[in-house]
């Protein structure tokens, strides 16, 4: 066996106060992120996130849960 131990960086963004945050790209709207708090993966960059309002963030997830709804289940 062997035991190895590695010091990490871990990088996260916060938002501001009453603030989301959701991805700065083009995102297909089922998979878009909204999220108090983001843990960058070692590849990803803060310049891939953008802060949105909560209205702007309720407003994508009332859209994606009306997705949601709208497909049938499969029985």
């Amino acid at each position: 066996m062997e035991i190895e131990t590695k010091h990490v960086e871990l990088r996260t963004l916060t938002p501001a106060a009453g603030c989301f945050l959701t991805q700065a790209g083009d995102v297909p709207a089922q998979e878009r992120v909204v999220s108090e708090k983001v843990y960058l993966a070692v590849n990803d960059a803060p310049e891939n996130w953008r802060e949105i309002t909560a209205a702007e963030a309720e407003a994508i997830i009332n859209a994606q849960q009306q997705n949601a709804d709208d497909q049938p289940q499969d029985q």
